[in-house]
């Protein structure tokens, strides 16, 4: 079974129910819902369809939603497709238009003020480019220097642009009610500029009273990257949103800037997450191309916590195929991944305190003994995550009884969430902790397994660590 986890995206291509059922038992683990792109209508269905998932995998499958963010985009066209022509002209209004392939208009009040004469404009996750030929007082005049496909409410990129917005709109502030509403896993907040951003969203939460929803901030802007440390402070991990990061920075700083991200989400022991094109190809074609695997497989290495799928399974063709190539090549470099190695040199340059070694001394015995499994008992997740940080070679079932701690650690590296109960000692903790595994895990006889956790279970520390080798009775 892999460790690194998968996130995909819910759209035309998977609405239906036994796609959704399949996704599941094709190791997905975050179901991930675009409100750029998706109404509370369609989002009550697709969440309704995701709680049936669950209880036909037997899985704990996590849900995020993905808000819009201080940026500009389009709004709603015509047609569920417009095809912009090459060499044609195409004009922007400050005010709303119904979008088509000759008039467009933006969620940004004054589109004009951020446009001079040659300015490159972006649509279509930079397929489509314009050039700025005409302004005038309330819309501007484009040449289509590279046509393409376009749809309601995608990203409009205009190179040097300062855009002044505020972090929350008010399609965002709706969209973060109706999250705290449904106790949804997950935000993910695009376009992160500063942890004020953060921030404000936190509050938004406290004062709603609904403090358990994770935050994942999606870096995709200069501003991002720079304010990385901050941001990490307050957020619960990262999204490295390649496609519209690699729109706004230098496109040869990419692969730097995910590096260093993914290092950073490391060092803090804060999720990380990659996003965007790694099977793109297969959005229209059964195959990838030999560069996505080598993508996705050094992503693995990059120590990244899970993958995104975006349009692979929200549009493409083959959402089942591109699920199992991830799964294929996802195991395979976890097969060859230097645990060892990777493990003391973690412990060494990481925080050291009583849990740390502890989590160090069972992810060691894991690697030495070959176990099986870990057993992390954990009230809040502390223990789970403390594990995951080290990155083990074996799985991890992650057992707590509160449920929110269980669906909070559906991103975390190996870590298989398991609903427990309340236990009160040690021998209770390692009988039921055994019973769990057999009725999870497909085991055989003499398997390993490592049992750790913290008495009392609320306890945040980890306190003690048991070796057990399992007996088929």
């Amino acid at each position: 079974m892999k460790k690194t986890k998968v996130v995909a995206t819910l759209g035309p291509s998977t609405k239906e129910q036994e796609i959704i059922n399949q996704m599941a038992l094709s190791g997905v683990d975050v179901f991930r819902i675009n409100l750029s792109h998706a109404n509370f209508l369609e989002c009550d269905d697709y969440i309704k369809k995701i709680k049936k998932a669950e209880k036909a995998s037997k899985r704990i499958l996590g849900i995020m939603l993905d808000i819009d963010g201080p940026s500009i985009r389009l709004d709603k066209l015509k047609e569920e497709e417009v095809c912009l022509e090459t060499n044609a002209t195409i004009r922007f209004y400050n005010y709303h238009v119904l979008c088509n392939n000759t008039q467009l208009s933006t969620n940004y009040d004054n589109i004009v003020e951020l446009v001079s004469l040659n300015d490159i404009i972006l649509l279509s996750n930079g397929k489509v480019k314009l050039e700025v030929k005409e302004v005038n007082k309330d819309n501007f005049v484009c040449n289509i220097l590279e046509g393409g496909i376009i749809r309601s409410n995608q990203t409009v990129h205009i190179r040097n642009a300062k855009v002044n917005l505020p972090f929350i709109s008010k399609k965002d502030k709706e969209n973060i009610l109706y999250a705290i509403k449904n106790n949804v896993d997950y935000l993910a907040l695009s376009f992160v500029r500063d942890e004020q951003d953060v921030l404000s969203v936190v509050d938004m939460l406290i004062e709603n009273g609904n403090e358990t929803i994770s935050l994942i901030s999606k870096i995709e802007t200069e501003s991002g990257f720079q304010n990385i440390d901050e941001i990490l402070k307050v957020s619960d991990g990262i999204m490295i949103g390649r496609g519209d990061l690699g729109l706004n920075v230098p496109l040869e700083k990419l692969p730097y800037y995910q590096k260093e991200i993914l290092n950073k989400t490391s060092e803090t022991e804060k999720i990380g997450l990659v996003a965007t094109d790694f099977l793109k190809t297969m959005v229209h074609d059964k195959e990838p191309s030999r560069a996505e695997v080598l993508d996705i497989y050094n992503a693995i290495f990059d120590k990244t916590d899970g993958i995104v799928l975006c349009d692979e399974t929200s549009i493409g063709e083959y959402p089942l195929m591109a699920l199992k190539v991830l799964n294929d090549v996802i195991v395979e470099a976890e097969n060859n991944f230097p645990y060892k190695e990777n493990l003391d040199k973690t412990f060494k340059e990481g925080h050291q305190d009583v849990t740390s070694t502890i989590a160090y001394s069972v992810v060691d015995s894991s690697i030495l003994l070959n176990a099986s499994c870990i057993l992390a008992n954990t009230m809040s997740g502390y223990t789970a995550r403390k594990i995951s940080y080290f990155r083990p070679n074996s799985l991890v079932l992650g057992l707590s009884p509160n449920i929110n701690t269980v669906r909070s650690l559906t991103l975390n590296y190996g870590i298989i969430p398991v609903l427990s109960k309340k236990y009160n000692d040690t021998d209770q903790i390692v009988s039921e902790c055994i019973n769990k595994y057999k009725e999870i895990i497909d085991y055989k006889n003499d398997d390993v397994v490592i049992i750790t956790g913290g008495l009392p279970l609320n306890n945040k520390n980890t306190d003690f660590m048991k070796i057990e080798k399992i007996t088929k009775e």
